[in-house]
């Protein structure tokens, strides 16, 4: 019976150890996979703060960009005011400054150059009857929808 009680004995502890050697390798098992989800979900908070942040960087180099091309335009269009500036000035100042220059020479009447000046500008206002701001397209309808027959 000793015989058979050590028998007994031995199998309950191998029973035993082995049960316990079974709920330690669930327990190691359960805890890497613990450690896999935790460290999965940590990649994917990563990641998406990784895309915000580049979403930002974008964001702000196309502002960056926008703001650039702002202040280009912002040139360009100041030198071509300053241009169109002068250029009106120098229409304004153009007669002017011939009739001075031709006041130099002898035979200058000031009437027949006024008289020269009145001409030229009744023939430029008879261009202005045209469509100046209500450009004329091919098929001869403006923009503005009048019909132009005179093409």
């Amino acid at each position: 019976m000793r015989v058979f009680n050590a028998a007994l004995d031995g199998s309950f502890r191998e029973s035993r150890i082995s049960h316990f050697k079974a709920e330690e390798a669930e327990r190691e098992l359960f805890r890497f996979r613990n450690e896999v989800e935790e460290q999965s979900r940590r990649q994917a908070e990563l990641h998406s703060r990784a895309l915000v942040r580049a979403e930002r960087r974008g964001k702000r180099a196309i502002v960056a960009a926008m703001k650039r091309r702002a202040a280009l335009f912002a040139i360009e269009f100041e030198s071509f005011k300053d241009a169109q500036g002068f250029m009106g000035n120098f229409r304004e100042c153009r007669g002017s400054v011939a009739t001075l220059y031709k006041s130099k020479n002898e035979d200058f009447s000031f009437p027949a150059e006024v008289a020269e000046m009145s001409g030229l500008m009744n023939g430029c206002a008879g261009v202005a009857d045209g469509e100046v701001d209500q450009p004329v397209s091919s098929f001869g309808i403006s923009m503005s929808g009048f019909l132009d027959f005179a093409l």
